[in-house]
């Protein structure tokens, strides 16, 4: 059975009843995240997955943070009940770069990240981590298909990305077509936009291209977030240095100083928790009666 943590600064963290702390995945990180930025932004909830743990207030500070600066460009192409030519373009435009991410930009950073060169037991412990078995649950319940079947991992991800990409390709076409049947203005309008969308949100090195100087440190802080959760509740007590120097041990993580530290954990309302403070858990309904 399981239980939370009460967390009064807006965080819960699953544990087992007799209190151990229960990490979630790769996996189930990513797909929490991938929830939190959906609400942020106002999208439906993820079909198919229950957040594994309550995300504390500073991470979905960094998320809000996301939709006023990354997002933003995106977000603006909503479409109105008048067609603007010039962002119906950008829209075509950033379909085609996201496609060209997920098919050569990812594993170019996965071959940067090192990912495809991994010793026999680096391999074995990032499999007891990923969650593999949890993403293979997941796609077999979006493809409606039952637990035993044999298909691989790669074979599931293909089926399942196979009618979003089929999708997405139709969009471009009515797009196309529907310009075609337009007059000059429009259709330069049109392609001028497509250009502009296609680096929109990504750079060609497969970067954010929004307007937030502080993308990579959220980004750092966002995969972390289960590990400072714990820092925030371990005795003694830690603080944003000791944060800090744990952040800096990662190659991504590009330090500016302890004071450009402190300003963005002002930002996100980031605060270690004071002197004596507990790592807290709920006893479970059977041992609390």
């Amino acid at each position: 059975m399981m239980a939370k943590s009460d967390d009064k600064s807006g965080g819960e963290v699953n544990s087992s009843a007799s209190g151990r702390n229960v990490e979630p995945t790769i996996f189930a990180r990513m797909m929490d995240l991938h929830c939190e930025l959906r609400n942020a932004v106002g999208l439906e909830p993820l079909p198919g997955w229950e957040p594994t743990n309550s995300t504390p207030e500073w991470a979905k500070n960094i998320c809000i943070r996301y939709r006023q600066t990354i997002l933003k460009s995106i977000l603006k192409l909503k479409p109105k009940r008048r067609v603007n030519w010039q962002n119906y373009g950008r829209c075509i435009g950033l379909i085609e770069r996201c496609k060209v991410f997920y098919t050569h930009d990812v594993p170019k950073i996965l071959k940067k990240e090192g990912l495809d060169r991994l010793s026999e037991k680096q391999q074995a412990k990032f499999d007891a981590v990923s969650g593999e078995e949890e993403m293979r649950e997941y796609y077999l319940k979006m493809l409606k298909r039952p637990l035993s079947d044999k298909a691989s991992l790669e074979e599931l991800l293909t089926l399942a990305s196979k009618p979003k990409l089929e999708d997405l390709d139709k969009h471009r076409q009515v797009a196309l077509y529907h310009v075609a049947n337009q007059d000059a203005k429009a259709g330069k309008m049109f392609y001028k936009g497509m250009n502009e969308g296609y680096s929109i949100f990504l750079n060609e090195d497969g970067e954010f291209s929004g307007d937030d100087r502080r993308a990579d440190v959220y980004g750092e802080l966002l995969a972390f977030q289960y590990e400072v959760e714990k820092m925030r509740r371990t005795l003694p007590a830690k603080t944003r240095k000791d944060l800090r120097i744990e952040l800096k041990k990662s190659p991504a993580f590009q330090d500016r100083g302890q004071e450009w530290f402190n300003d963005v954990c002002d930002e996100i309302k980031l605060s270690m928790k004071g002197v004596g403070a507990p790592y807290k858990f709920l006893k479970s309904a059977s041992s609390s009666g």
